[in-house]
């Protein structure tokens, strides 16, 4: 199974819409996905699974996600020039021996014009630290205000590029 990891907090971010556009492009490839928005976490995450504790609740989350997923895409927003804090927590609190060797896509998102480029070199940065292979074609949606409706990504050269992106994952 492929995690889709929404990386905020924020409610109804523009990430949640990305990841399911890429869940309804591996839908109509017969490809599993499941879909984790940070939005989810439990709001005592940080202080309570960290440091080697782990809730069961929070344990049973990150072996769904985490654990048992091969792969994993990141849906990442700029956030003050870098990614969001509660990504970086959320990543601290795993079990980093558990992540070594797994393959991570990265898809940065921003209402600016540079697609969150510095969060996307950032994380890019802390997965490798992790031994987490990242594959190089990693989308920056600029102006993601305007590729975007209620629920998902409707600009059509948009989803044609995530499309190729995708496909060139599965087989990384």
């Amino acid at each position: 199974m492929i995690s889709i990891i929404s990386s905020t907090n924020r409610k109804n971010s523009n990430s949640i819409k990305v990841a399911k556009t890429c869940q309804n492009i591996f839908n109509n490839n017969a490809i599993e996905s499941d879909i984790l928005s940070l939005e989810n976490l439990p709001e005592d995450f940080i202080f309570n699974n960290s440091f080697g504790n782990s809730t069961p609740d929070y344990l049973e989350l990150t072996t769904k996600y985490m654990s048992h997923s091969q792969k994993f895409i990141f849906i990442i927003p700029e956030y003050n020039g870098s990614y969001p804090g509660v990504l970086k927590a959320f990543i601290d609190s795993l079990d980093h021996l558990s992540m070594a060797g797994k393959k991570a896509c990265l898809i940065g998102l921003s209402s600016g014009h540079a697609g969150a480029l510095r969060a996307l070199d950032h994380i890019t940065c802390v997965l490798h630290h992790l031994k987490i292979e990242v594959y190089s074609n990693k989308p920056k949606l600029s102006g993601i205000d305007k590729l975007i409706d209620e629920t998902e990504i409707v600009d059509v050269q948009t989803i044609k590029r995530l499309e190729v992106m995708l496909k060139g994952f599965m087989s990384f």
